[in-house]
């Protein structure tokens, strides 16, 4: 849950959004943790804004005094060309409003948070809509560049803490042979089998239908993430 901005030119930007009926889909950090990829929270805001509102979004923050943010690039939104920066609280913390166009997300896949602390509504997306538009990032992006380093991380994080025990509990790791091999390796079937039932239930919608197939193959293993059309690949096996 996003904690209140202390500066008070991020605090009214936000109140001014809320006036102006912007709507602000949370995107990157917040999200992944949303959807259970345990990263340390920022203080930074990343909203995916629909196409015909950024300009006054971006207008909106300039009024209120937000400068552009000169950081450092990290963010996938910042190594795109169609993000907008902007700089609060002693310019240490960024405001990044980004095109939905871009991630290729409909309107229709939003949802809203029930619960949030800021001052303005917030929508998020569900794990399929994620799923297929990180997919539809990666593929559209060239091999090795920073963007398609990112995604793949993100995309795999999530996948990885929202299925699967990433815990590790013991001093040692066990070798064939041993009982807790047997009983990891037996863990970790069923595990993969419920996370392809998870995937085979999900909701997608017309349009990101693909994505089921792809999901499927990423997480069985039939498919590497360098392999994906675009990133070096060229064809994408049946399931």
């Amino acid at each position: 849950m996003e904690d209140l901005p202390s500066d008070e030119r991020m605090l009214k930007t936000l109140k001014d959004f809320r006036d102006s009926n912007i709507t602000l889909v949370e995107w990157e950090t917040p999200l992944l943790q949303r959807l259970g990829y345990p990263l340390a929270p920022k203080p930074d805001f990343l909203f995916l804004v629909p196409d015909d509102q950024i300009q006054d979004a971006c207008n909106i923050a300039i009024s209120n005094g937000l400068l552009d943010s000169d950081r450092p690039r990290s963010y996938i939104s910042e190594h795109t060309n169609k993000c907008f920066r902007f700089a609060f609280g002693t310019s240490k913390y960024r405001l990044i409003l980004l095109p939905l166009s871009w991630t290729g997300i409909k309107n229709e896949e939003l949802v809203t948070v029930e619960n949030t602390n800021l001052p303005c509504s917030i929508w998020t997306i569900p794990i399929p809509a994620f799923c297929a538009a990180y997919l539809r990032i990666l593929m559209q992006e060239g091999p090795e560049s920073r963007i398609q380093f990112i995604a793949t991380a993100d995309l795999s994080g999530v996948i990885a803490y929202s299925m699967f025990d990433m815990s590790y509990e013991g001093s040692y790791m066990p070798a064939p042979g041993d009982d807790d091999y047997e009983e990891d390796e037996e863990k970790d079937a069923l595990e993969l089998e419920k996370a392809i039932e998870t995937i085979k239930k999900w909701n997608f919608t017309e349009d990101t239908e693909w994505a089921r197939d792809i999901m499927l193959q990423l997480v069985s293993g039939r498919l590497q993430y360098e392999s994906l059309p675009g990133m070096g690949g060229t064809r994408i096996s049946q399931v």
